[in-house]
């Protein structure tokens, strides 16, 4: 396997994510588990195991967030990187940074009407009766996890520091 950028990187927020999102993916394989066995043996579905799949993905995937943007993990084809000075590919990855901050900042401004809703007009989950705005509790939690590792990277980039640091490779980010 390829070596990727070591997990010194993942500090502090995003390390913390990447750990939470891992818990929740390990949740929704054993609960999706759980539920195909006690279907197949004694047919008996596990009670709530679409709300609790639905819970674990929206964490896995806002938790999951931060731990790719720390490790400079986004999607790159570098198909001109070595036609590109050093200078020229730091105001490509300032570009990318602001790109990926107002991707965010959209997002979480967007998410407000439909929590703001959820707040006001009540709402529960189909299976278990969990009311939806804890939902968009847990989903703003991750959003300020991703906005945080977003500028910590963008201050890091102004201040030159890990830019010669590799992204990873297709396999290393296996």
């Amino acid at each position: 396997m390829a070596e990727g950028p070591d997990d010194m990187e993942l500090k502090g927020v995003p390390r913390v994510m990447l750990w939470i999102a891992s818990v929740a993916l390990a949740a929704m394989m054993l609960v999706v588990v759980t539920d195909v066995v006690l279907r197949a043996t004694i047919n008996k579905p596990l009670r709530g195991s679409y709300d609790l799949v639905s819970i674990g993905l929206l964490v896995m995937s806002v938790f999951g967030m931060a731990p790719v943007i720390a490790r400079k993990g986004e999607i790159l084809i570098d198909l001109i990187d070595p036609l590109l000075s050093r200078r020229v590919l730091h105001i490509l990855g300032l570009i990318t940074i602001f790109g990926t901050l107002g991707l965010f900042l959209f997002l979480g401004w967007s998410m407000t009407g439909p929590a703001v809703d959820a707040w006001k007009w009540g709402g529960y989950s189909l299976e278990l009766g969990l009311p939806i705005w804890t939902l968009w509790v847990v989903a703003f939690i991750g959003m300020a996890g991703i906005l945080w590792t977003v500028i910590v990277r963008l201050i890091r980039t102004l201040r030159g520091e890990g830019d010669d640091g590799p992204h990873p490779t297709e396999e290393g980010a296996l």
